[in-house]
Protein backbone atom coordinates (compact mmCIF):
# COMPACT_ATOMS: atom_id res chain seq x y z
CA UNK A 1 0.00 0.00 0.00
CA UNK A 2 1.61 3.36 -1.31
CA UNK A 3 1.07 6.28 0.97
CA UNK A 4 -0.06 9.54 -0.65
CA UNK A 5 1.54 12.48 -0.69
CA UNK A 6 0.12 15.43 1.03
CA UNK A 7 -1.67 17.77 -1.34
CA UNK A 8 0.42 21.52 -1.41
CA UNK A 9 -0.77 24.68 -2.77
CA UNK A 10 1.48 26.61 -4.60
CA UNK A 11 1.32 30.38 -4.74
CA UNK A 12 2.64 32.05 -7.75
CA UNK A 13 3.54 35.69 -7.96
CA UNK A 14 3.46 38.30 -10.26
CA UNK A 15 6.28 37.63 -12.95
CA UNK A 16 8.28 40.76 -13.95
CA UNK A 17 6.01 41.55 -16.89
CA UNK A 18 2.88 41.55 -15.22
CA UNK A 19 4.10 43.80 -12.68
CA UNK A 20 5.26 46.39 -15.51
CA UNK A 21 1.99 46.04 -16.82
CA UNK A 22 0.02 46.48 -13.88
CA UNK A 23 2.53 49.61 -12.73
CA UNK A 24 1.40 51.08 -16.83
CA UNK A 25 -1.95 50.72 -16.03
CA UNK A 26 -1.96 52.41 -12.71
CA UNK A 27 0.03 55.36 -14.53
CA UNK A 28 -2.33 55.70 -17.62
CA UNK A 29 -5.51 55.64 -14.91
CA UNK A 30 -3.13 58.53 -12.95
CA UNK A 31 -2.72 60.62 -15.83
CA UNK A 32 -6.38 60.42 -17.14
CA UNK A 33 -7.83 61.07 -13.55
CA UNK A 34 -5.40 64.11 -12.57
CA UNK A 35 -6.41 66.62 -14.62
CA UNK A 36 -9.88 65.86 -13.71
CA UNK A 37 -8.99 66.45 -10.15
CA UNK A 38 -7.47 69.19 -10.37
CA UNK A 39 -10.12 70.82 -12.83
CA UNK A 40 -11.87 70.08 -10.11
CA UNK A 41 -10.08 72.22 -7.48
CA UNK A 42 -9.79 74.88 -9.40
CA UNK A 43 -13.89 74.92 -10.10
CA UNK A 44 -14.21 74.95 -6.53
CA UNK A 45 -11.46 77.61 -5.99
CA UNK A 46 -13.40 80.02 -8.82
CA UNK A 47 -16.62 79.33 -6.61
CA UNK A 48 -15.07 79.97 -3.81
CA UNK A 49 -13.62 83.33 -5.65
CA UNK A 50 -16.84 84.43 -6.78
CA UNK A 51 -18.19 84.21 -3.60
CA UNK A 52 -15.50 86.36 -2.01
CA UNK A 53 -16.23 88.94 -4.63
CA UNK A 54 -20.49 88.34 -4.08
CA UNK A 55 -19.47 89.40 -0.52
CA UNK A 56 -17.53 92.36 -1.17
CA UNK A 57 -20.52 93.53 -3.73
CA UNK A 58 -23.09 93.16 -0.91
CA UNK A 59 -20.83 94.93 1.29
CA UNK A 60 -20.72 97.74 -1.00
CA UNK A 61 -24.45 97.60 -1.55
CA UNK A 62 -25.48 97.72 1.85
CA UNK A 63 -23.05 100.40 2.76
CA UNK A 64 -25.08 102.35 -0.27
CA UNK A 65 -28.51 101.46 1.37
CA UNK A 66 -26.97 102.57 4.85
CA UNK A 67 -25.24 105.98 3.70
CA UNK A 68 -27.38 106.31 0.52
CA UNK A 69 -24.00 106.00 -1.54
CA UNK A 70 -21.37 103.83 -2.26
CA UNK A 71 -18.25 103.80 -0.53
CA UNK A 72 -15.65 106.71 -2.29
CA UNK A 73 -13.17 104.93 -4.47
CA UNK A 74 -10.53 107.07 -2.19
CA UNK A 75 -11.07 110.38 -0.81
CA UNK A 76 -8.07 113.25 -0.93
CA UNK A 77 -7.58 116.66 -1.53
CA UNK A 78 -6.30 118.97 -4.12
CA UNK A 79 -2.28 118.85 -3.99
CA UNK A 80 -2.31 115.82 -1.32
CA UNK A 81 -1.62 112.62 -1.52
CA UNK A 82 -4.64 109.93 -1.29
CA UNK A 83 -6.67 109.48 2.05
CA UNK A 84 -8.68 106.55 2.58
CA UNK A 85 -10.16 104.30 -0.35
CA UNK A 86 -13.18 102.01 -0.57
CA UNK A 87 -11.94 98.92 0.76
CA UNK A 88 -11.38 100.49 4.29
CA UNK A 89 -15.13 102.19 4.18
CA UNK A 90 -16.82 98.57 3.39
CA UNK A 91 -15.12 96.69 6.59
CA UNK A 92 -18.03 97.84 9.08
CA UNK A 93 -20.29 95.83 6.47
CA UNK A 94 -18.23 93.18 6.18
CA UNK A 95 -18.70 92.16 9.93
CA UNK A 96 -15.39 93.72 10.52
CA UNK A 97 -16.31 96.68 12.15
CA UNK A 98 -13.06 96.09 15.42
CA UNK A 99 -10.80 96.29 12.53
CA UNK A 100 -12.32 99.11 10.76
CA UNK A 101 -12.20 100.68 14.91
CA UNK A 102 -8.91 100.92 14.32
CA UNK A 103 -8.56 103.48 11.35
CA UNK A 104 -8.11 107.41 12.21
CA UNK A 105 -9.90 108.89 8.81
CA UNK A 106 -8.17 112.16 10.21
CA UNK A 107 -5.17 111.10 8.70
CA UNK A 108 -3.63 109.92 5.77
CA UNK A 109 -3.46 106.13 5.33
CA UNK A 110 0.46 106.76 3.96
CA UNK A 111 0.39 109.32 7.46
CA UNK A 112 -0.83 106.65 9.42
CA UNK A 113 2.34 104.52 8.57
CA UNK A 114 4.62 107.12 8.29
CA UNK A 115 3.84 107.65 12.25
CA UNK A 116 5.23 104.38 12.62
CA UNK A 117 8.44 104.29 10.72
CA UNK A 118 8.85 104.07 7.13
CA UNK A 119 9.51 100.74 5.41
CA UNK A 120 8.32 97.44 5.48
CA UNK A 121 6.81 98.43 8.86
CA UNK A 122 3.73 95.82 9.72
CA UNK A 123 3.33 97.70 13.12
CA UNK A 124 0.74 96.54 16.06
CA UNK A 125 -0.44 100.04 16.30
CA UNK A 126 -1.60 99.64 12.67
CA UNK A 127 -3.18 96.55 11.79
CA UNK A 128 -5.67 97.46 9.55
CA UNK A 129 -3.07 98.88 7.30
CA UNK A 130 -1.50 95.56 6.88
CA UNK A 131 -4.06 93.30 7.61
CA UNK A 132 -5.26 90.72 5.09
CA UNK A 133 -8.81 88.74 5.49
CA UNK A 134 -9.57 85.64 3.83
CA UNK A 135 -11.92 87.17 1.83
CA UNK A 136 -9.81 89.38 0.08
CA UNK A 137 -7.68 86.74 -1.10
CA UNK A 138 -8.94 84.25 -4.62
CA UNK A 139 -7.95 81.03 -3.45
CA UNK A 140 -6.51 81.13 -6.86
CA UNK A 141 -4.40 83.98 -6.38
CA UNK A 142 -0.99 84.26 -4.93
CA UNK A 143 -1.24 84.24 -1.04
CA UNK A 144 -0.36 86.08 2.12
CA UNK A 145 3.45 87.50 2.73
CA UNK A 146 4.19 87.50 -1.04
CA UNK A 147 5.81 91.42 -0.91
CA UNK A 148 8.63 93.37 0.15
CA UNK A 149 9.25 96.69 0.63
CA UNK A 150 6.22 99.34 1.29
CA UNK A 151 4.12 97.40 -0.23
CA UNK A 152 4.41 94.84 2.30
CA UNK A 153 3.26 97.53 4.93
CA UNK A 154 -0.17 97.30 2.90
CA UNK A 155 -2.74 95.33 2.68
CA UNK A 156 -3.49 93.65 -0.89
CA UNK A 157 -6.43 91.58 -2.42
CA UNK A 158 -7.31 89.89 -5.42
CA UNK A 159 -10.64 92.21 -5.75
CA UNK A 160 -10.60 96.33 -6.47
CA UNK A 161 -13.37 98.71 -7.89
CA UNK A 162 -13.71 99.78 -11.24
CA UNK A 163 -12.41 103.09 -12.42
CA UNK A 164 -13.81 102.74 -16.04
CA UNK A 165 -11.63 103.07 -18.81
CA UNK A 166 -10.19 106.23 -19.14
CA UNK A 167 -6.44 105.03 -17.47
CA UNK A 168 -3.85 105.84 -17.10
CA UNK A 169 -5.63 108.60 -14.49
CA UNK A 170 -3.85 111.19 -12.10
CA UNK A 171 -3.91 110.72 -8.68
CA UNK A 172 -3.39 114.28 -7.51
CA UNK A 173 -4.99 117.34 -9.36
CA UNK A 174 -7.76 119.51 -8.23
CA UNK A 175 -11.62 118.70 -9.07
CA UNK A 176 -11.89 121.65 -11.94
CA UNK A 177 -8.57 120.04 -13.68
CA UNK A 178 -9.73 116.38 -13.49
CA UNK A 179 -13.27 117.25 -15.01
CA UNK A 180 -11.93 118.84 -17.81
CA UNK A 181 -9.67 116.04 -18.13
CA UNK A 182 -12.41 113.70 -17.75
CA UNK A 183 -14.43 115.45 -20.83
CA UNK A 184 -10.78 115.38 -22.60
CA UNK A 185 -11.00 111.86 -22.46
CA UNK A 186 -14.70 111.48 -24.31
CA UNK A 187 -13.26 114.40 -26.95
CA UNK A 188 -10.04 112.11 -27.83
CA UNK A 189 -11.67 108.80 -27.52
CA UNK A 190 -14.68 109.77 -29.99
CA UNK A 191 -14.11 107.19 -32.47
CA UNK A 192 -13.22 104.51 -29.91
CA UNK A 193 -16.01 101.56 -30.97
CA UNK A 194 -17.29 101.66 -26.93
CA UNK A 195 -18.75 105.23 -27.74
CA UNK A 196 -18.60 105.76 -24.15
CA UNK A 197 -20.13 109.85 -23.13
CA UNK A 198 -18.57 109.58 -19.86
CA UNK A 199 -14.85 107.27 -19.29
CA UNK A 200 -15.82 106.99 -15.50
CA UNK A 201 -17.15 104.14 -13.35
CA UNK A 202 -18.83 103.80 -9.89
CA UNK A 203 -15.55 104.62 -8.02
CA UNK A 204 -13.52 106.96 -8.50
CA UNK A 205 -11.06 109.91 -6.26
CA UNK A 206 -13.53 112.17 -4.01
CA UNK A 207 -12.25 116.13 -3.49
CA UNK A 208 -12.71 115.82 0.06
CA UNK A 209 -11.57 113.82 3.42
CA UNK A 210 -15.54 113.01 3.72
CA UNK A 211 -16.94 109.52 2.43
CA UNK A 212 -19.27 110.82 -0.39
CA UNK A 213 -19.16 108.04 -2.98
CA UNK A 214 -21.66 107.83 -5.61
CA UNK A 215 -25.38 107.12 -5.13
CA UNK A 216 -27.03 104.19 -7.09
CA UNK A 217 -29.11 106.89 -8.80
CA UNK A 218 -26.00 108.32 -10.76
CA UNK A 219 -25.43 105.15 -12.76
CA UNK A 220 -27.61 106.09 -15.36
CA UNK A 221 -26.45 103.10 -17.51
CA UNK A 222 -28.64 100.88 -15.34
CA UNK A 223 -26.77 98.75 -12.48
CA UNK A 224 -27.53 95.29 -13.86
CA UNK A 225 -25.28 97.24 -16.77
CA UNK A 226 -22.52 98.38 -14.84
CA UNK A 227 -19.15 96.49 -13.37
CA UNK A 228 -18.84 97.12 -9.32
CA UNK A 229 -15.79 95.14 -8.40
CA UNK A 230 -13.20 93.46 -10.86
CA UNK A 231 -10.22 90.45 -9.64
CA UNK A 232 -7.01 91.32 -9.71
CA UNK A 233 -3.95 89.82 -9.84
CA UNK A 234 -1.19 90.22 -6.99
CA UNK A 235 2.56 89.68 -7.87
CA UNK A 236 5.45 89.18 -5.23
CA UNK A 237 8.27 91.54 -4.66
CA UNK A 238 8.05 95.54 -4.31
CA UNK A 239 4.88 95.63 -6.36
CA UNK A 240 1.79 97.96 -5.37
CA UNK A 241 -0.88 95.81 -7.39
CA UNK A 242 -3.92 94.67 -5.57
CA UNK A 243 -3.05 97.33 -2.80
CA UNK A 244 -6.48 98.48 -1.11
CA UNK A 245 -5.66 101.30 0.85
CA UNK A 246 -3.61 103.89 -1.20
CA UNK A 247 -5.03 105.27 -4.76
CA UNK A 248 -4.05 102.40 -6.23
CA UNK A 249 -7.13 100.32 -4.98
CA UNK A 250 -9.03 100.49 -8.22
CA UNK A 251 -8.73 99.40 -11.69
CA UNK A 252 -9.97 99.79 -15.53
CA UNK A 253 -11.38 98.66 -18.25
CA UNK A 254 -8.68 100.09 -20.95
CA UNK A 255 -7.54 96.73 -21.91
CA UNK A 256 -9.34 93.22 -22.13
CA UNK A 257 -9.26 90.71 -19.24
CA UNK A 258 -5.30 89.01 -18.80
CA UNK A 259 -3.81 91.38 -21.29
CA UNK A 260 0.08 91.30 -21.24
CA UNK A 261 0.02 95.79 -21.79
CA UNK A 262 1.80 97.33 -19.20
CA UNK A 263 0.26 98.92 -16.02
CA UNK A 264 1.65 101.86 -14.33
CA UNK A 265 1.77 102.10 -10.35
CA UNK A 266 3.55 103.55 -7.91
CA UNK A 267 5.13 100.30 -6.86
CA UNK A 268 6.53 97.99 -9.90
CA UNK A 269 8.83 94.80 -9.02
CA UNK A 270 12.09 96.14 -10.68
CA UNK A 271 10.44 98.20 -12.87
CA UNK A 272 9.33 95.89 -14.64
CA UNK A 273 8.51 97.66 -18.16
CA UNK A 274 10.12 94.75 -20.34
CA UNK A 275 8.14 92.05 -18.73
CA UNK A 276 11.09 89.94 -17.76
CA UNK A 277 9.86 90.09 -14.42
CA UNK A 278 6.24 89.34 -15.21
CA UNK A 279 5.86 88.57 -19.06
CA UNK A 280 2.26 88.36 -18.62
CA UNK A 281 1.38 91.90 -16.88
CA UNK A 282 4.60 94.34 -17.36
CA UNK A 283 4.78 97.20 -15.15
CA UNK A 284 6.07 100.94 -15.00
CA UNK A 285 6.35 103.01 -12.16
CA UNK A 286 8.43 105.91 -13.85
CA UNK A 287 4.78 108.08 -13.77
CA UNK A 288 3.94 106.41 -10.41
CA UNK A 289 6.68 107.69 -8.31
CA UNK A 290 5.69 111.56 -9.31
CA UNK A 291 3.69 114.28 -8.91
CA UNK A 292 1.20 114.01 -10.25
CA UNK A 293 1.43 110.19 -9.67
CA UNK A 294 -0.67 107.99 -12.75
CA UNK A 295 -1.94 104.63 -12.05
CA UNK A 296 -3.56 101.93 -13.76
CA UNK A 297 -4.00 98.28 -14.09
CA UNK A 298 -5.84 95.66 -16.06
CA UNK A 299 -8.17 93.29 -14.36
CA UNK A 300 -6.31 89.66 -13.97
CA UNK A 301 -6.72 86.26 -12.51
CA UNK A 302 -5.48 82.85 -12.50
CA UNK A 303 -8.30 81.45 -13.85
CA UNK A 304 -8.46 80.02 -17.48
CA UNK A 305 -9.57 81.89 -19.74
CA UNK A 306 -11.55 84.86 -17.89
CA UNK A 307 -11.98 86.85 -14.39
CA UNK A 308 -14.72 87.35 -11.92
CA UNK A 309 -16.44 90.73 -11.77
CA UNK A 310 -19.93 91.75 -9.64
CA UNK A 311 -22.42 94.24 -11.34
CA UNK A 312 -23.64 97.20 -9.75
CA UNK A 313 -26.81 94.65 -9.06
CA UNK A 314 -25.05 92.52 -6.70
CA UNK A 315 -24.84 89.49 -9.33
CA UNK A 316 -21.13 88.21 -9.78
CA UNK A 317 -20.02 86.95 -13.89
CA UNK A 318 -17.52 85.32 -15.44
CA UNK A 319 -16.55 87.05 -18.04
CA UNK A 320 -14.36 85.49 -20.97
CA UNK A 321 -10.80 86.83 -22.22
CA UNK A 322 -12.04 86.95 -25.08
CA UNK A 323 -15.31 89.29 -24.84
CA UNK A 324 -15.28 92.14 -27.24
CA UNK A 325 -13.37 94.97 -26.04
CA UNK A 326 -15.36 97.25 -26.78
CA UNK A 327 -17.93 95.63 -24.62
CA UNK A 328 -15.67 95.36 -22.07
CA UNK A 329 -15.28 99.01 -21.82
CA UNK A 330 -19.00 99.78 -21.95
CA UNK A 331 -19.73 97.67 -19.07
CA UNK A 332 -17.24 99.73 -17.06
CA UNK A 333 -18.93 103.23 -17.73
CA UNK A 334 -21.77 104.59 -14.79
CA UNK A 335 -22.87 107.15 -17.65
CA UNK A 336 -21.39 106.30 -20.81
CA UNK A 337 -25.24 106.84 -22.45
CA UNK A 338 -24.17 103.51 -24.63
CA UNK A 339 -25.75 100.46 -24.88
CA UNK A 340 -24.03 97.46 -23.56
CA UNK A 341 -24.32 94.13 -25.11
CA UNK A 342 -24.86 90.83 -23.21
CA UNK A 343 -21.53 88.84 -21.93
Amino acid sequence: MSLRQPFRRTHGGFTLVELLVVIAIIGVLVALLLPAVQAAREAARRSQCANNLRQFSLGCLTHEGAMKRLPAGFTTTPNADVHHTWAAYVLPYLEQGALFSNIDFKIASWEAWAKVGYGDTQSPAVPWLWTQLDLHLCPSDQQRNIHTGTPRAFAHGSYLANVGWGSPWKQVDTQAEYEKRQAQLVIDNAADAAQSGDLRGPFEKVFTTENKGLPLKAITDGTSNTVMLGEVRQYPGNDGRGLMYLGSGLYDHRYPPNTASQDEMEFCSENDKAGAVNPSAPCNNERGIVFPRYTSQTSRSQHAGGVNVSFCDGRTVFVSDAVDLAVWKRISTRAGGEVASEL
